[in-house]
């Protein structure tokens, strides 16, 4: 599948345009990676129009968010591992216990549990601060024998450390192609036998009724606020959900959808504005 890339330089203050400049394109499908003021963001060529494409960065630019010196390319299948080597992706050790590196890697660096990504075109190297404090819950909820639900799998990292840590059985559910195939690849590089992939959207749970004693979404806050209700329909009563990919300022929404549909609000974890929440369904 071929791929459009954007490129963009953000203004002042980088940080926070950085932010903003991300989940602005995390809201129309993109998914990206950051680098000081420099974005770069993908999606599949077959999803969206270079006319889209550049209303949307226009639009940025109106809202002096990024400079006008973007670039669109169109990217073909290539060696993303020697992509992420040269430009991204280090080792990372996250909570003590989670050590995330590639098979590329040779690293001093250990832990409880090995995590091995090769991440090609997919995002989630537990480097981002949702995927980080996902992975810190998974690290401190019991997950022994229990049924987990992965949406908007990635990488795969999050069920990967699910199915280490002890679930009974894990589905993971994304409407990327590379993503569901990346992340097959990922299950077999970690020998995980419990982790079952499905390409599609929350239109899949209607398959998995009350099901779920766990249910991850690292996704968007648009998706979120419009896939909650789907998400409780799988959940067992007295179950888990953990959720990330938004904004502090974006969490009353959240709750509020939530508590919507019978779920109570527990706790959070902040990183740089990200949030990290759990609910539990009554």
């Amino acid at each position: 599948m071929n791929y459009y890339e954007i490129t963009l330089t953000v203004c002042e203050p980088v940080d926070e345009n950085v932010e903003i400049v991300s989940a602005y394109l995390g809201e129309f499908g993109f998914e990206g990676s950051a680098e000081d003021e420099i974005v770069k963001a993908y999606k599949p060529i077959s999803d969206i129009t270079e006319d889209d494409i550049n209303l949307l960065v226009n639009e940025l630019i109106e809202k002096k968010l990024c400079f006008d010196d973007f670039s669109i390319e169109i990217l073909a299948p290539k060696n993303w591992n020697e992509e992420w080597e040269k430009n991204y992706f280090q080792p990372i050790v996250i909570g003590d216990q989670c050590l995330i590196k590639s098979s590329f890697h040779e690293t001093p660096l250990k832990a409880k549990y090995e995590i091995i990504i090769d991440p090609k075109m997919s995002f989630g190297t537990g480097h981002h601060e949702t995927t980080s404090m996902m992975v810190e819950y998974i690290l401190t909820e019991n997950l022994k024998d229990r049924t987990v639900m992965d949406m908007g799998t990635g990488t795969g990292i999050l069920g990967i450390l699910a199915c280490m840590v002890g679930c009974k059985n894990l589905i993971g559910i994304d409407n990327d192609t590379w993503c569901y195939e990346n992340a097959q690849e990922n299950i077999t590089l970690n020998k995980i036998s419990n982790f079952e992939m499905r390409l599609g959207d929350a239109g899949l749970l209607k398959s998995y009724p009350h099901q779920f004693d766990i249910f991850i979404a690292n996704i968007n806050r648009h998706i979120l606020l419009a896939d909650i209700k789907y998400y409780v329909e799988s959940m067992k009563p007295n179950s888990t959900l953990l959720l990330s990919g938004f904004y502090e300022d974006d969490l009353v929404d959240i709750k509020a959808e939530c508590e919507k549909n019978g779920l109570m609000f527990v706790e959070r974890k902040v990183k740089k504005n990200w949030v990290g929440a759990k609910f539990i369904l009554g």
